[in-house]
């Protein structure tokens, strides 16, 4: 039976909690502890270390790096955390955030898989049995693009992501449960200060059921800018006592950053606390001070303050008042600071604080509570639900998390059924069966020989898709009714043997920020606007028209953030639509979004114009992409967007829709990873593509503007044999075969360089001042020069021929280097607008 685990995912700290006979219990890791430190390090003999070993290892601890999930390096929130990490963080080949360790460098979205698949081992080490499947929670102010990160990092660590769910969110299920929440409804504050990042959501609660109507947060800010903040101090502290700048001394600043964390959480109990650190830094100075609670209020009293401004930001986005609140419900291991409480207290009074829910546990306890309220599972391939015992889809995706083993070089999760790994290429063989092996002290052995049914607690065989005692499959793991303790299927509102209300149902979300997508003048149309409920029960549409002219491409941009301007968002993807060669500008077109219980979402476009159908597309962000794959597939894809902008009128439609169909594939690798053909061969392919079409396209303008503009100083047989090739690669080209196309243009091209250079020059001075691409004067003296060509060739006048001809190479001359100082660019995609609609 297929288990699901339910994880907060946090930036200093991350928990599970798991459903076992009806209710939540939070799992022990090996170390024996209700958390987990969010650390990834290298030992001393190059083995992995994850979690507390991990964080012992000081400034080699790859720490905080949910901050930087799903983010460009560029973010202006990356470059102001720069200088609160000790470990070396740089820019990826595609642009976003990449960490060192161990002399190779990792995504966030990896560093994560490496924590949350230790979270994986310790779970099956503590219960013998296996979790292929999971309920992670993010911040509720994270982005789509870090959502998205959250979730791939939970596929790379080996389980079938069944929901992503915001951690206000999550605690408030917690709340709900345990609450005697009777027949009234109430107005819950989440206020939930963890380690990296700060959360408000408004909840309205009424008997189990909960409707998010207010989101707020700052994914900068949170414990440890606080320990930041006393770091700082103590550097100070030992400059002015021994004339010592450690501000340089990595070692030092990480034994600070230490010894501030362990003060933070000392004065939450006691009004002072002493530091003493020995032998700290090069010169070995002994730092000896005491730093009280109210020096520290001192420090941390501006940011707390930001958070209860936000937090009336919250209300007043929710039409509501302090009034209005019944109940502040205290999340993460920062609400311990007693300023904290003291701050909302002033706001909200202390009858309305809760703190009887653990702050540092709720938050997995609500994901562990949300694995029971699911009815189903959705394909994450094409979208079907289907019923949780399901272990694949009818359409053939696995509906479970993929077997994995640990690589033995660069540590990463690979997929048992692959060759090598795809970071390190590393063969699957070389790596251990077991990923186990170094997994530390825990004196449990992993075994998947037996299951336990979360009904009667008998032990099942691992092939067993139903209690041999009591036939309870996997829709029978929910929650126990508090009225006749009958533990119900999964998904249900009312108990299935007493027919009372369940103490929770599945709880309605809200989007953080805007979605829409960009208009032809730059500016952003909202489809999706914040306070949204998702999952969406069907698509939200907006119409627009086509703008633009030149091309018979479509590009859809879509972003998300709050800005009016669209580039000052975040890029969520792109969705590009073959249009009619002819389609008029203003053409009416609609644009749907829809948006997953998880927060994917999926991007329709329908062009109004005979002959177009929608064209759909799942803007995952995150595939299975080393960056620097990434990185190249991107630039083959521009690569292609480029030239059809630049001759999309001088192409066949065969061709036109051929490359138009290489971006839509190379985009669909960027956005859900590898398909069936290998990433190589596709890149390999679509650059050979685009260059034999580019070498075919030109060869067959070459012949055509020889034909036209200089077939008069031919020989008949030289124009017979041009015209020829002209019709041949005409037909290679209507037909897309463009290895055929390269042959025929292989021959052409000889032909043509075999032609005397002036007709070249002639060729050259027609075709641009026809175009109108030089100056007027240069224009008029080409066009002279070009009537007495064509006069003295019509009267066979040989001497005025000569005159004219010695005059050639100065005028092309003069051509090319105006043409070199002046050379206009494509003319670019058509656009949506929402002018005249």
């Amino acid at each position: 039976m297929q288990r699901t685990l339910g994880i907060d995912l946090g930036t200093t700290n991350s928990v599970m909690a798991y459903l076992s006979r009806g209710e939540p219990k939070i799992l022990l890791n090996r170390q024996n502890r209700d958390s987990t430190p969010s650390a990834v390090a290298l030992g001393k003999r190059g083995d992995l270390l994850v979690g507390a070993p991990a964080r012992g290892r000081g400034a080699e601890a790859i720490v905080s790096v949910k901050r930087f999930m799903g983010r460009r390096f560029d973010d202006a929130e990356v470059q102001a955390a720069l200088d609160r990490v000790a470990y070396d963080l740089g820019r990826s080949p595609d642009g976003d955030v990449q960490v060192r360790l161990g002399g190779r460098d990792y995504s966030p979205i990896e560093v994560s898989a490496l924590i949350l698949r230790r979270l994986k081992l310790d779970a099956e080490l503590r219960t013998h049995e296996e979790f292929n499947r999971a309920v992670i929670t993010v911040p509720a102010y994270f982005g789509e693009r870090q959502v998205a990160a959250t979730r791939e990092a939970g596929r790379l660590a080996g389980f079938q992501v069944l929901k992503i769910i915001n951690e206000p969110t999550a605690a408030a299920i917690a709340f709900g449960l345990t609450a005697d929440a009777g027949d009234e409804p109430r107005t819950i504050l989440v206020y939930d200060l963890g380690g990296g990042t700060f959360d408000i959501s408004i909840l309205l609660l009424v008997q189990g059921m909960i409707d998010v109507i207010g989101i707020r947060g700052d994914n900068l800010l949170g414990g440890d800018d606080f320990d930041d903040l006393l770091r700082r101090r103590l550097s100070e502290a030992a400059a002015a006592e021994h004339g010592v700048d450690l501000a340089d001394d990595v070692s030092a600043q990480v034994r600070l950053r230490s010894a501030a964390e362990e003060a933070k959480v000392a004065l939450s109990d006691q009004l002072a606390t002493d530091i003493v650190l020995p032998a700290l830094g090069r010169e070995a100075i002994s730092l000896d001070t005491e730093v009280s609670r109210e020096e520290f209020e001192a420090l941390v009293g501006p940011a707390i303050d930001r958070t209860v401004d936000l937090v009336r930001q919250a209300l007043a986005d929710a039409h509501l008042d302090v009034a209005s609140v019944d109940q502040v419900l205290l999340v993460g291991g920062s609400t311990a600071i007693p300023m904290v409480e003291q701050r909302l207290t002033a706001v909200f009074g202390a009858g309305r604080i809760r703190k009887d829910v653990n702050p540092m546990q709720c938050v997995a306890v609500g994901a562990a509570i949300q694995t029971a309220l699911l009815a189903h599972i959705e394909c994450p391939s094409c979208g079907l639900s289907n019923a949780l015992q399901d272990e694949a889809c009818a359409c053939g995706a696995s509906l479970v998390g993929s077997p994995k083993v640990d690589c033995a070089t660069c540590f990463l999760p690979v997929d048992a059924t692959a060759a090598a790994c795809g970071k390190c290429g590393t063969a699957v063989a070389d790596s251990p069966a077991s990923p186990t092996a170094s997994a530390g002290s825990s004196g449990v052995e992993p075994t998947a020989e037996l299951w336990a049914c979360d009904r009667c607690g008998k032990a099942n065989a691992p092939e067993a898709k139903a209690c041999s005692v009591c036939g309870a499959t996997a829709a029978d793991a929910g929650l126990r009714c508090p009225s006749c303790s009958r533990i119900n299927p999964t998904g249900v509102d009312d108990c299935v043997g007493c027919g009372a209300a369940m103490p929770i149902s599945n709880p309605q979300d809200i989007t953080p920020k805007d979605l829409g997508v960009e208009l032809d003048d730059g500016r952003m149309s909202v489809v999706i606007p914040k306070g949204t409920t998702y999952p969406t029960s069907s698509p939200v549409s907006r119409d627009f028209r086509t703008a633009g002219g030149g091309s018979t491409r479509l590009e859809v941009s879509v972003y998300e953030g709050t800005h009016d301007i669209a580039e000052l968002n975040e890029l969520c993807g792109h969705v590009n639509v073959q249009l009619p060669p002819d389609l008029p500008n203003g053409t009416p077109l609609t644009v749907s979004f829809g948006l997953s219980g998880d927060r994917t979402i999926t991007v329709s476009v329908h062009v109004k114009a005979p002959g177009m159908q929608p064209h759909t597309v799942q803007l995952q962000r995150f595939g299975r992409l080393d960056p620097a794959k990434r990185s190249e597939i991107s630039e083959v894809r521009e690569g292609v967007v480029g030239f059809l902008d630049t001759w999309d009128r001088e192409m066949t439609e065969r061709e036109r829709s051929q490359l138009l169909a290489s971006v839509q594939q190379l985009e669909g690798i960027l956005l859900e990873g590898p398909g069936s053909e290998p990433v190589d061969r596709e890149i390999r392919r679509t650059r050979e593509q685009l260059a034999a079409v580019r070498e075919i396209r030109g060869v067959s303008a070459q012949l055509s503007v020889t034909l036209a503009l200089a077939g008069k100083f031919l020989t008949a047989e030289q124009n017979v044999s041009l015209a020829s090739y002209r019709e041949q690669l005409k037909a290679t080209r209507e037909r897309g075969d463009w290895i055929a196309g390269l042959a025929t243009a292989e021959q052409a091209r000889s032909a043509l360089a075999a032609l005397p250079q002036v007709i070249s020059m002639i060729v050259d001075c027609r075709a641009f001042a026809g175009q109108g691409d030089l100056s007027p004067g240069l224009t008029m003296r080409v066009n002279q020069l070009m009537s007495r060509l064509d006069d003295a060739v019509e009267a066979d006048d040989t001497m005025a021929l000569d005159a004219a001809l010695k005059e050639l190479p100065e005028r092309w001359s003069e051509v090319m280097t105006e043409l070199a100082e002046d050379r206009r660019g494509p003319a670019g995609p058509v656009k949506p607008t929402d002018r005249g609609n």
